[in-house]
């Protein structure tokens, strides 16, 4: 089984750069995620998966935020537009069985599109529950403020993907939907008692942790571990997210990149993955830290792809995307 620098990195531009080609070749990252910066049109973003593929291997996860909503990379006009996930949520209060049908549709459309240009791990579903003093920058990511609507929709959007090849990450493990403040700029301190924790946010993620890939929250859960942010913790991620929430597969950051996190980028790459992370996930394509991250983290494991994403990735399902983009209309229409 080959093995892959536990590291996800994201590109600066629209084509690949000499030392990005050079370092997908040398370093072997275990994968590119894409963003709104790389995919001005359909072309090239085409030609920009194949190079990725040449310089590394056909079945390297290229992964992509595609949520829908305000959380869209691919904006040109061959991509289909979709909704946000709390869209869905709202119809399941006045139609479950119109939403479920609804969410499964969106699914497959989002990931057939994917599959077709050979992005093959989309970053969802989202199943953080937002409280009221939420910061937004969950908001209408979050299918709802109802647990039990998050895990139904949850459920569809992971098997909905696997049948299509798409790989699936939850996020953001073990729940961000009580930070006050957006991770991106500073970091969360959530001080909920671990009774509340385990009894809302964490059900989610324990009743959908057959998901082959999970994202943490850069968030700190004071009543469990008042010195660390989830992603560099220890006993955040072996007794809450592998034990008590169960979680089995692969276990990414979130943007190590964000400023939630002090201190150096390396070196937080590294603590991450010595506290139970599999691989870091960088963004910003920036390419001095890639490589001061490289170079810190690889005196750690390599690590494979999981078979299981691997099958997955092999998955081939025929869809006329252009009727499902119909259908879908047609039940947000009679919804509204």
């Amino acid at each position: 089984m080959s093995k892959y620098l536990p590291l996800i990195i994201g590109l600066e531009g629209v084509a690949l750069n000499a030392n990005e080609s050079n370092f997908l070749s040398e370093f072997k990252p275990w994968g590119v995620i894409l963003f709104q910066r790389n995919c001005i049109n359909l072309k090239d973003t085409l030609i920009l998966i194949d190079n990725i593929k040449s310089k590394t291997h056909k079945d390297i996860p290229i992964l992509i935020d595609q949520e829908g909503g305000r959380v869209s990379r691919l904006n040109y006009k061959e991509f289909p537009k979709t909704l946000s996930a709390k869209s869905f949520g709202n119809i399941f209060i006045k139609d479950k069985e119109l939403a479920l049908k609804a969410i499964a549709l969106n699914t497959n459309l989002i990931a057939g599109s994917l599959k077709d240009m050979g992005i093959n791990v989309n970053t969802v579903p989202v199943l953080d529950i937002p409280s009221q003093d939420e910061s937004g920058v969950i908001g209408d990511r979050a299918y709802s403020n109802d647990k039990a609507i998050i895990i139904q929709m949850g459920e569809i959007v992971l098997n909905e993907n696997r049948l299509n090849g798409v790989g699936s990450v939850i996020k953001h493990v073990p729940g961000h939907g009580k930070a006050t403040v957006d991770s991106h700029f500073d970091l969360p301190i959530i001080t909920d008692e671990k009774v509340v924790l385990e009894n809302n946010d964490f059900i989610p993620f324990e009743t959908l942790n057959c998901a082959p890939l999970a994202m943490t929250a850069h968030a700190v859960y004071e009543k469990i571990d008042k010195n660390n942010v989830a992603t560099l913790s220890k006993i955040m991620i072996e007794e809450i997210i592998k034990n008590k929430i169960g979680f089995k597969g692969t276990l990414m950051t979130d943007d190590i990149s964000m400023k939630a996190l002090r201190g150096d980028i390396a070196t937080n790459s590294f603590l991450a993955l010595q506290a139970g992370c599999d691989l870091v996930l960088h963004c910003n394509g920036n390419f001095n830290e890639i490589c001061q991250i490289a170079e810190k983290i690889s005196l750690l494991n390599s690590v494979s792809i999981d078979p299981i994403l691997l099958d997955t990735f092999k998955t081939k399902k025929t869809l006329n995307l252009k009727e499902i983009a119909s259908e879908l209309e047609h039940i947000i229409s009679k919804a509204n």
